[in-house]
């Protein structure tokens, strides 16, 4: 992999990536030149481009932040991703703590969590 690929082609790009496999997120780091001995209080979108997020510290700030984007009408889903349909209609949350046995396909939820995080609203 070219690792100044993204700086040349797609400059304001951030990869925001599930932090709990620390291994993968070094291996990212170092494929895009970035220190792998990363702290979390210190990774900024201002001077990285591989951001961690800590789902068991931010998780019920993204399930309300998602609950706001799909109440606001900011969050339109094609048919074809059915199963990220189906784990929208049977998500189940307690407090904003998504509860992972009541609701289906929670890792495509997880997922659409995490690339909403890109996008501030007020």
């Amino acid at each position: 992999m070219n690792s100044d690929f993204h700086i040349k082609y797609y400059p304001n790009v951030r990869f925001l990536v599930d932090g709990s496999n620390a291994g993968f997120v070094r291996q990212l780091k170092v494929a895009f030149a970035e220190n792998p001995d990363y702290d979390y209080k210190t990774v900024s979108p201002d001077s990285h481009e591989i951001l961690p997020v800590a789902f068991s510290a931010e998780h019920k700030t993204m399930l309300s932040h998602l609950y706001i984007m799909i109440n606001k009408g900011y969050l339109a889903i094609p048919e074809k991703f059915d199963k990220l349909i189906i784990s929208l209609r049977t998500a189940q949350a307690n407090e904003y703590s998504l509860d992972k046995k009541q609701s289906s396909y929670d890792d495509s939820l997880d997922a659409l969590r995490l690339s909403l995080k890109g996008y501030l609203i007020e």
